[in-house]
């Protein structure tokens, strides 16, 4: 479909070029500037938004960090089982017992601090589309939609309905009617929300235990490094 006169959002067909790949890029740069143009107010306009993002980033970084440190302990003990040391042994379960209590909290802290800037992310998206929705009385428009394509939705005399299982009408929808808006409102922002962080900060850690892990390779044994980092280049080329 095409979007509204203010240009928000652009139709499918107006992406389309012969060269099929500007014609995906093109398509990609217009779905990136229409997530920015969803996400980007809450992190601008709120503080409260801000301050949790500035947490969640923070805390993403110290999560790393325990599993890098846990990555350590955890060579330090099957060295010391390899080797029959029992004093390294107990020296490192003594550190893993304390890392344990001392560190494994931040992880809950990170996973609270997620969901927290989940819910006050949605709850103020929310608050705003709907102030839109009804500052702008939208519903009128769909209201006067919905009259004017009643008419036309009804089927032909003799013509029968197509219904699913539970007896709808899935095909009044292409004759332009909405069901429950506000609804759809709120699980679309839900999803919006809720998958847009999950993404970002998966993107993050993915990168961040990527350089880390790579450089603790690199310091272990660099032709493994190397020839880790050539295979997996490969196959990605062989797979894309």
């Amino acid at each position: 479909e095409t979007g509204s006169s203010g240009g928000d959002f652009v139709s499918f067909d107006a992406v389309q070029t012969p060269d099929g790949n500007r014609g995906e890029r093109g398509a990609l740069r217009e779905h990136l500037r229409q997530f920015w143009i969803m996400a980007a107010p809450y992190f601008r306009e709120s503080r409260e938004g801000q301050c949790l993002f500035l947490g969640m980033v923070v805390l993403t970084l110290l999560n790393s960090a325990v599993r890098v440190y846990f990555s350590y302990l955890a060579r330090d003990f099957w060295s010391a089982l390899s080797d029959k040391n029992a004093d390294r042994f107990y020296s490192i379960m003594a550190r893993f017992v304390g890392s344990m209590l001392f560190l494994a909290p931040i992880n809950v802290f990170y996973r609270y601090q997620r969901q927290k800037l989940a819910i006050a992310w949605r709850d103020w998206l929310t608050r705003t589309v709907l102030h839109l929705y009804f500052r702008n009385r939208v519903y009128y428009s769909l209201e006067r939609e919905q009259q004017t394509a009643e008419p036309q939705s009804q089927p032909a005399h003799g013509l029968n309905v197509e219904l699913g299982s539970d007896g709808y009408d899935y095909g009044q929808r292409s004759r332009g009617q909405v069901d429950n808006p506000d609804q759809r409102i709120a699980e679309d922002i839900r999803s919006f929300t809720e998958f847009s962080l999950s993404f970002f900060l998966t993107l993050v850690t993915s990168f961040i235990d990527l350089v880390a892990f790579s450089f603790i390779l690199f310091s272990i044994m660099p032709e493994l490094f190397f020839a880790i980092f050539a295979f997996a280049s490969i196959g990605t080329v062989l797979t894309i």
